[in-house]
């Protein structure tokens, strides 16, 4: 009798180590050379152009807030230069500047000649960022929603912690990565158990990404099938005394 109350117990309140551990291959660990991709630039992107020079006065007459005083990202946002449907944006002291395909570095590389050549500046320093970047965490995660990012090599675990982390019912070897790209949109499949990922290109999170963590088993039919984990103890408790009675009669 008390292997059957045993039983029960781990049966109704135990979970596996493999449906809870992250990076359960210890024994393969090693150093991994991660590769984070340039972010190109997108139609509607909103970028943060910080142009400065070897005279500070002049800088404020090339950027359109003041880049001593720490700002939000919602006035880098709306005082940054948006990306129009012809993939151009235009730049007061250059005019209309081709940016979308391109990788910041290069944007900045190409706002730097032309100031230059213009005559504008010498040898100026040109900062571009991408501020409205976002991707979109949902399901078994402790704070699912949309979130804002300004780093060009945040990660899927960097992504999960933004969002408060897994649940202990989020599954972690099949995870849903929806990810745009030239008009069509590709849905993966990330594995956070293996130390495969780390050589994946799913490892970095690009703008515009939807992770999707879905229940497992467990959570499924807690749901469905008991309902919620107090009709579970109530039917655990039930189990427990009958066995009593039946024990003692």
């Amino acid at each position: 009798m008390r292997y059957l109350l045993l039983l029960i117990l781990v049966v109704f309140s135990c979970s596996s180590k493999k449906d809870v551990l992250l990076i359960q291959n210890s024994d393969e660990l090693g150093s991994y050379e991660i590769v984070f991709k340039d972010i190109l630039v997108n139609k509607d992107d909103i970028l943060k152009i910080d142009i400065k020079t070897q005279l500070p006065e002049l800088d404020v007459a090339f950027n359109r807030i003041n880049t001593i005083n720490p700002s939000t990202i919602e006035i880098y946002q709306i005082n940054g230069y948006q990306v129009n449907s012809e993939g151009n944006i235009t730049i007061p002291v250059i005019g209309s500047l081709k940016v979308i395909g391109l990788t910041t570095t290069q944007v900045s590389k190409k706002i730097q000649g032309l100031l230059v050549e213009d005559g504008q500046l010498v040898n100026p320093i040109v900062d571009v960022k991408i501020v409205n970047s976002y991707f979109t965490i949902l399901g078994e995660v402790n704070k699912p929603g949309r979130y804002n990012f300004l780093k060009n090599n945040i990660n899927i675990f960097q992504a999960i912690g933004i969002g408060g982390g897994l649940t202990i019912n989020g599954k972690r070897k099949n995870i849903k990565l929806l990810r745009s790209s030239e008009g069509k949109l590709k849905v993966s499949e990330i594995d956070i158990t293996s130390s495969d990922l780390f050589l994946s290109e799913n490892f970095q999170i690009i703008p515009g990404d939807i992770i999707i963590i879905e229940p497992n088993n467990a959570r499924v039919k807690n749901a469905g099938l008991i309902g919620n984990s107090g009709t579970l103890l109530s039917l655990l408790s039930f189990i427990l005394s009958s066995i009593i009675v039946i024990s003692n009669s």
